[in-house]
């Protein structure tokens, strides 16, 4: 068993924002008020998704218009 624990690949965690817990890629390039918005859309349609919800297209909207910042 301890040969194959040795074999296994490591996978790295994604650097995350530390306030928001999203990983950082998605917020890259905004700040301040604008990057909380950004993150609570992005927690919110995450939410959506999971639990089998249509998203609607005015949230995507607002997604890529805060991340554009």
């Amino acid at each position: 068993m301890h040969f194959l624990e040795t074999m296994m690949v490591k996978t790295r965690r994604v650097p995350k924002d530390k306030k928001s817990k999203v990983p950082k890629k998605y917020l890259s390039g905004v700040k301040g008020r604008k990057r909380t918005q950004l993150a609570n859309i992005i927690k919110r349609i995450g939410k959506m998704a999971k639990s089998g919800q249509k998203i609607p297209k005015s949230l995507i909207d607002r997604r890529m218009k805060l991340g554009k910042a």
